[in-house]
């Protein structure tokens, strides 16, 4: 017989080893083996062929490519329609900017008249400097 404290040490060093008791049982194959395995393909046979697909996606392609472009001749002609009808606006808006630019004239020349009417040799409206006044430019197509 052991004594207690060797049977404490020898219960700690089984504490890392192998917790289910007995011999190990290896695992084999049934009686009479395993079945066959099947590793041939078994895929269905058919389907569409490579020239079909090609083909389908050349047409897809080509259909994708006439919507494009009739979009973008559609969308040209709408612009150019739509620059016609602004040209064609400008004579009637250039002549009301025109009278709207007289009539402030008018009414500057008369406010000058009377801030003026005690100055001698002093002609209301008469630019004082050596040029004419010229109107600004204006540019199409830069939104100011």
């Amino acid at each position: 017989w052991a004594s207690p404290e060797t049977m404490r040490l020898t219960r700690v060093l089984r504490m890392g080893g192998p917790k289910t008791p007995g011999n190990f049982v290896q695992d084999g194959p049934p009686a009479g083996g395993f079945a066959p395995v099947n590793f041939k393909r078994n895929l269905p046979g058919g389907g569409l062929s490579s020239i079909v697909i090609a083909g389908g996606c050349v047409l897809s392609f080509s259909f994708g490519m006439y919507t494009i472009i009739m979009a973008n001749r559609q969308r040209r002609e709408l612009s150019r329609e739509e620059m016609d009808i602004k040209l064609s606006l400008l004579p009637f808006l250039s002549a009301e900017s025109d009278v709207k630019h007289a009539f402030i004239k008018a009414k500057q020349v008369e406010n000058e008249e009377e801030l003026m009417k005690g100055v001698p040799d002093w002609s209301a409206g008469a630019s004082v400097y050596k040029t004419r006044y010229m109107s600004p430019m204006t540019v199409f197509g830069i939104n100011q």
